[in-house]
């Protein structure tokens, strides 16, 4: 099983060719365009399933099934107070949750980004028990650790540790949170402003099935995004 997570900075629909060649079961896209927008183009691309969530339909976080082995519906817990980390439940191949996520500006600046997702964890404690994922572009790191949130990065790894959920990346290369040598993102696409903001994150169990891991490069990528896209590969 491959999942694949990529912040396409926009018109998905014109980029997906770059990432079918992963062959990737399940993609999450942030930023990508509503359904609509790719008037058919979605079925001449192998999608299987396509769950859109967002009111902007240029601008919203995009969940694909690329494959008849996983079938993905929304959970019933979904609370609308964290619009873009979207609990999902993946069966058939595998079964676990998914929780997609696109962290940005909530009602303050004390509760956005990170502290979406310290939120949405903790309300959603009960689906992390189960076998998860949670995965896309959670505009962090803790580096940033020092803005003033109600949860900061490291809160939000311990968290998830607690409930023996890591990161795929830090797993898998052995590195430490704020030491990533593998950007995600290029500040303005700049290569001299990297930062590691993308993640998949996942139970143990699966973390033991881990079998690849990786990260797209800035010359492949940066002229279709500011984001690389991040792959894990399980057995």
């Amino acid at each position: 099983m491959k999942i694949l997570t990529w912040n396409c900075t926009m018109r998905f629909r014109d980029k997906i060719d770059h990432v079918l060649t992963m062959k990737a079961d399940i993609l999450i896209i942030p930023e990508c365009e509503s359904r609509e927008k790719w008037k058919g183009k979605d079925s001449e691309k192998g999608i299987n399933q396509f769950i859109w969530f967002g009111d902007n339909p240029n601008k919203g976080l995009g969940v694909l099934s690329m494959s008849d082995s996983f079938q993905i519906k929304l959970h019933p817990s979904y609370n609308h107070a964290f619009r873009y980390i979207v609990p999902l439940e993946v069966s058939g191949q595998e079964n676990f949750i998914l929780l997609a996520v696109w962290a940005q500006l909530a009602k303050t600046k004390y509760e956005s980004y990170i502290g979406q997702i310290f939120h949405a964890i903790n309300y959603y404690k009960e689906l992390l028990k189960k076998p998860c994922f949670m995965v896309g572009d959670w505009n962090s790191n803790k580096v940033f650790d020092h803005i003033k949130r109600v949860g900061n990065h490291t809160a939000v790894v311990d968290l998830l540790q607690a409930a023996e959920i890591e990161s795929g990346y830090h797993y898998y290369f052995n590195e430490e949170h704020g030491m990533e040598t593998m950007p995600t993102h290029y500040y303005w696409r700049k290569q001299e402003r990297p930062f590691h903001l993308d993640y998949i994150f996942t139970s143990r169990n699966y973390l033991d099935r881990l079998k690849h891991f990786e990260v797209g490069s800035f010359e492949e990528w940066i002229k279709l995004s500011d984001h690389m896209p991040v792959m894990a590969e399980f057995v």
